[in-house]
């Protein structure tokens, strides 16, 4: 810490932040003691700096007033906005929320255009109205109906005063309401607004944060969100004195899965909380793996006859398009009906039989009791084909170092995995529902696979221009951690894997319409080197680490990755600059020098006019393979910026640029098989 930190913090250690008195998992008052997140920071805070820190609650127009004339102080909540940039530092506390449109009619309201001519309830001094209203006030034509809190829009709802209203994710209430998303809104971020005359607490917050370890934050987002819900449903009394069975439903990756003869994976982390949070109220048995109709509750169960006759089902917390497997030297295929002909395994009483027997012709089913064994029947040349989650075989190609298996293509069939409870528990399955589809589990849930590496080294280069992204971060880190964990010691294969997932999620962050392109570039790269023979460890490498050939955007201002038009020659000159910001990330990890190579070479050109203007094959052999991949995929992907270009005209593009941008005879092979590279586009978007 600076001798100007010292000093503020001498002078200030009763420092005031501001808060209004809304409720939600962040911040809530109960029985005159302030809970949430942002009172277990405020809490870490003071105990690591020596510091009496409080948040004061004050009426939000108050509170309004207070901040537009620069009163000295800190506040929560407050959006980062360029006018407010001007008189005040702004500093992530953790949560990325998302503006959703709140119904109660699902047969009246499907979709954004069903909003026509209906009374939408709107909060003016929330941020999230003005990013609505902005966005959607010329092309939605609504009826505006202005409300001053929470509990009055919730209220209007429930009486049909309002047909919806729009409010963002940290908002909950005791209803668990339908919503819909609006996508032209970005995320928002909830932030410690700072004035700039102290600038100092504003550089130990970023410094406080950047320094913060994920398990402390696991503890104080687990305690907040559950100290939420209890106060919430503290008074139901259709609750009191409930007696229910319990059973995992499902025994598969990532839902529920057995371990040493223990239960991971999601549905036990939900029970867990679920437990928590009732354990006044409602007496749950200990689950044990069971089916449809033997227990009140299912954690983890797929949607069938059975389930929808007998049980109400909640929002799905893991969803799944179906994708078929097969060995790395396969076909690769863009529809169901192209496994016609061919043996395929499957699992016994899978939930996917319907639709796999339904959708194809004179297929040979061998059926099997684990994935375990279809990996093996696919690796000995039993069966063609196998069919599931992709991310299930990732699971089992990491834990059993099995690395010949590919994603031959994903289907547009979506398989979702629900938690279901008996409809005589209505008032049970209401409140399990709220919890299963509060915004903690979306975010949670969809990044279960990233796990903290701590020789994932930040410097001072990307920090402050990434600090919103990497706080974010943090929060994905939280799930299986200590199963992961356990696998990153003993092999470096998975350690890598787990970084190269937390520095995927990181550019994700940064660029959120990369998260396709970044997949594609992985199996592109993968082909491409296995089609130019080469070795096996470096295809196997290759497979896992192209995708963070862009990594160093994080460190790219967001007006420049996301503005609509060509880039001006100063804003190309910042653009070329993530090459070296991708280096400096990841120069002092364990990465290999192939990765390395990549992150810093995939923009060199073969005439030596790239970014470093390294030419012919002083350009590394992966970087080259990265470099053809990056622009086919490029070229081919709609952005914000331009339309997507055919195959044709993308396969044309490339081979002007044979001997130009690119090596020759990467480019003959790369156009010899151009078809399997359009497979490719076609069947991972």
């Amino acid at each position: 810490m600076t001798t100007e930190e010292h000093e503020w913090l001498k002078h200030n250690q009763n420092f005031t932040f501001y808060n209004d008195d809304y409720d939600s998992r962040i911040f809530f008052v109960d029985n005159g003691v302030q809970k949430g997140l942002y009172p277990y920071l405020i809490e870490d805070i003071n105990k690591k700096l020596n510091t009496k820190f409080s948040i004061e609650v004050k009426d939000v127009d108050v509170l309004h007033e207070q901040f537009n004339k620069l009163e000295n102080g800190a506040y929560f909540d407050f959006a980062n906005t360029k006018e407010r940039r001007e008189n005040y530092f702004f500093v992530p506390t953790l949560y990325r929320v998302s503006t959703k449109i709140f119904f109660k009619d699902s047969k009246n309201i499907k979709d954004l255009v069903s909003l026509n001519h209906k009374r939408i309830g709107l909060v003016d001094d929330w941020y999230s109205t003005t990013n609505f209203v902005n966005q959607y006030e010329s092309s939605l034509h609504y009826i505006p109906v202005k409300y001053k809190s929470l509990n009055e829009l919730t209220a209007a709802l429930q009486v049909g005063d309002i047909d919806a209203f729009v409010a963002d994710t940290q908002v909950i209430t005791d209803k668990a309401f339908p919503t819909l998303d609006l996508p032209r809104l970005e995320n928002l971020y909830t932030s410690f607004a700072i004035s700039k005359n102290n600038i100092e607490l504003y550089t130990i917050l970023v410094k406080y944060f950047t320094d913060l370890k994920s398990i402390e934050v696991k503890d104080m987002v687990k305690k907040s969100r559950e100290d939420y819900f209890i106060y919430l449903f503290k008074k139901n009394e259709e609750l009191k004195g409930l007696g229910v069975t319990v059973g995992y439903g499902i025994n598969e990756f990532p839902a529920s899965y057995l371990i040493s003869n223990q239960y991971h994976g999601i549905a036990p982390t939900l029970f867990d909380s679920i437990k928590l949070i009732f354990k006044d109220s409602v007496n749950f048995t200990e689950p044990t793996l069971g089916e449809c109709v033997d227990y009140d509750i299912l954690l983890s169960t797929f949607e069938n006859k059975c389930i929808t006759d007998n049980y109400l089902l909640t929002k799905p917390y893991y969803s799944f398009e179906l994708s078929v497997f097969n060995k790395l030297e396969g076909n690769f295929i863009s529809r169901i009906a192209d496994v016609n002909y061919s043996t395929v395994g499957i699992l016994k009483n899978a939930y996917y039989y319907d639709y796999v027997k339904n959708n194809t012709l004179k297929v040979k089913m061998v059926f099997f009791d684990t994935f375990e064994e279809i990996i093996k029947a696919i690796n000995d040349g039993e069966i063609d084909y196998a069919f599931g989650d992709q991310r299930l075989l990732l699971n089992h190609t990491i834990n059993h170092d099995m690395y010949d298996l590919k994603t031959a293509g994903t289907l547009t069939k979506t398989f979702s995995v629900y938690m279901a409870v008996k409809k005589e528990h209505e008032a049970l399955f209401k409140a399990i529902n709220l919890i299963s589809i509060s915004s903690d589990n979306e975010r949670l849930i969809k990044n279960i696979y990233i796990n903290e590496n701590e020789k994932f080294k930040r410097n001072d280069l990307w920090v402050l221009t990434s600090v919103l992204s990497g706080s974010l971060l943090i929060i994905t880190f939280l799930l299986f951690r200590d199963y992961l964990a356990k696998k990153s010691q003993r092999r470096l294969l998975t350690m890598n894997e787990s970084l190269i997932g937390s520095l995927e999620m990181a550019s994700l962050y940064s660029d959120e319409e990369t998260s396709e392109h970044n997949k594609r570039i992985n199996i592109y790269s993968e082909h491409l080197s296995n089609l130019l023979k080469m070795p096996k460890a470096f295809v196997e490498e290759i497979r896992m680490i192209a995708s963070l050939h862009d990594i160093g955007k994080i460190g790219i201002p967001h007006y420049i990755l996301k503005k609509p038009g060509k880039l001006d020659p100063d804003e190309f000159d910042v653009m070329k600059q993530h090459v070296n910001i991708g280096y400096e990330i990841i120069k002092n990890t364990d990465l290999s020098l192939i990765t390395k190579n990549i992150v810093l070479y995939h923009h060199e050109k073969w005439n030596g006019k790239g970014y470093l203007h390294l030419s012919g094959k002083d350009i590394p052999i992966e970087a080259r393979i990265v470099s053809i991949a990056d622009v086919y995929d490029a070229l081919r992907q709609k952005r914000i910026y331009k339309e997507g270009f055919t195959h044709e005209v993308a396969i044309k593009i490339i081979e002007e640029e044979r001997g130009v941008s690119f090596d020759p005879a990467i480019v003959d092979v790369f156009l010899k098989h151009h078809e399997e590279f359009r497979a490719i586009f076609e069947n991972n978007q």
